[in-house]
């Protein structure tokens, strides 16, 4: 794990206390690839034709990417060996969206409210009885993150484990790799909850009295029309024939018989295609202008395009979904990112033009991959990222190179020790985990763009520091 871990607030990159300005670029003629970190070096763009080329460069094995504009697929392109339209890929986080879809669907044919206690709908388990537990816990809580509830995310089960029900998920027992779900979270403070997700789908299966799975196929990929879908908790390769499973990679290698099971189908159980998942957003986005017959009720997505909780200044989150307003109260934007062990997948959602970007891929270089794939495309629609910053590089001095370069440690452990070395022209911090460039801006501060992390190496009298965002500084040896 990297020291400088991605900090994720439903997916989206925490960027501290960097100031977040509007990058500035021509709107291309058409709809070009053009990939945009969040963080560019003027004069230093990123330029590649495709996403294929880029996938390549990243050493992603396999990736799909879709975009469409007015509701119409424009474009699909797929990277890897015998990856195409009929590739199926974990969808990791994005099934939060779909969960949160059909739960709502759920609430309002049985006339429940979003905003009443849930406890005495769920028959399976006593509510009640989960440490923390306080009146009233809410289905727009739940899915928004704003519950209390805890357990962050879940890593799946290898395919040869014996696994967890989900009431054995959310209970904790002997079977499952997680903690027991309670609600230990501080009262007011926004908490990626896969957790709460889970009990969110206990309430939906003891409500309509049908597995998770089946109820979504009913009220949410059928109506959809989203055939190339499927929540699975372990996944037949042969039942969903002619659709094909990839095969998910971490950076050792390929996951250990393909992929992870998921019993926790609400947080992390979908798979799908990158234009399928796309018939869905495309749905959401016409439900909530109140077309009917979209598959979606246009009340439902409302309430699901509906600021609940908020992660970071900069952005909202409502049901499964993270959102950017518009000055006058409008969705700009709205998006999720996903980690499944072997997966790495986001969406960006563009509803006043209908538009949108899926990537799907089977590695961790994948986030990258999608992210900047998909804000290039709402770059060229003309959308603006508040994230997105552009930085200039400065130039190392030899009094800097002196100053900085060798060979540091962390006081408390002095026996991990790091480096920052120069290496082709190239600054480079080095731990045990890679090499990673950074970007000098002048006086002894760095970036690492990719991530957003800030670097600065410092010297007085006791000595040089190198320190890194707020978290951690290390000693020059």
């Amino acid at each position: 794990m990297p020291l400088f871990a991605l900090t994720a607030t439903f997916g989206l990159v925490s960027i501290g206390d960097l100031t977040a300005t509007a990058q500035e670029q021509a709107q291309p003629q058409g709809i070009a690839y053009n990939p945009l970190p969040a963080v560019s070096v003027e004069g230093e763009p990123l330029e590649f034709e495709s996403m294929s080329s880029y996938a390549d460069a990243l050493g992603v094995p396999a990736a799909a990417f879709a975009t469409f504009k007015d509701g119409e697929m424009i474009a699909q392109e797929f990277s890897g060996e015998g990856i195409g339209p009929d590739s199926l890929f974990q969808g990791a986080s994005l099934a939060k969206s779909i969960a949160s879809a059909a739960i709502a669907t759920l609430a309002e044919r049985e006339g429940i409210s979003l905003d009443e206690d849930i406890s005495a709908y769920i028959s399976s388990f006593d509510l009640t009885s989960l440490e923390g537990y306080e009146a009233p816990v809410t289905l727009r809580e739940l899915l928004s993150h704003t519950s209390q509830a805890d357990v962050g995310g879940f890593e799946g089960y290898p395919q040869s484990t014996d696994l967890p029900t989900n009431l054995e998920v959310i209970l904790g027992s002997e079977k499952s790799n997680t903690a027991r779900v309670g609600f230990t979270r501080p009262a007011g403070e926004w908490f990626y909850s896969g957790g709460g997700y889970q009990i969110a789908q206990a309430f939906a299966e003891d409500v309509s009295g049908q597995p998770f799975a089946q109820l979504v196929q009913e009220l949410v990929f059928d109506p959809v029309g989203m055939d190339r879908s499927m929540l699975m908790i372990s996944m037949d390769a042969a039942a969903v024939a002619p659709l094909v499973p990839v095969i998910g990679n971490e950076n050792q290698g390929a996951v250990e018989g393909g992929w992870h099971n998921y019993p926790e189908l609400a947080t992390a159980g979908l798979w799908t295609t990158a234009a399928d998942f796309g018939k869905f957003l495309v749905a959401v986005m016409a439900a909530a202008d109140g077309e009917q017959n979209t598959g979606i009720s246009p009340s439902v997505a409302r309430e699901m395009l509906t600021v609940a909780g908020h992660p970071n200044p900069i952005r909202g989150y409502g049901l499964g979904f993270g959102i950017l307003l518009a000055e006058d109260g409008s969705v700009d934007s709205f998006e999720h990112h996903g980690k499944n062990v072997g997966y790495r997948v986001s969406f960006s959602a563009y509803p006043k033009d209908r538009a949108l970007a899926v990537t799907l891929t089977n590695h961790p270089a994948g986030l990258q991959l999608a992210q900047e794939s998909n804000r290039g495309f709402g770059t060229a629609l003309g959308y603006i990222d508040p994230i997105a910053r552009t930085i200039i590089r400065a130039p190392f001095t030899d009094d800097l190179r002196t100053q900085c370069l060798g060979t540091y440690a962390e006081a408390e452990t002095p026996e991990d020790t790091v480096l920052l070395v120069e290496e082709g022209g190239s600054v480079i911090f080095r731990d045990s985990n890679g090499d990673y460039l950074l970007v000098h801006l002048g006086q002894g501060e760095f970036m690492y763009p990719e991530l957003a992390v800030p670097f600065k190496c410092e010297s007085s009298g006791s000595g040089t520091t190198l320190s890194l965002g707020r978290s951690t500084t290390y000693v020059k040896q």
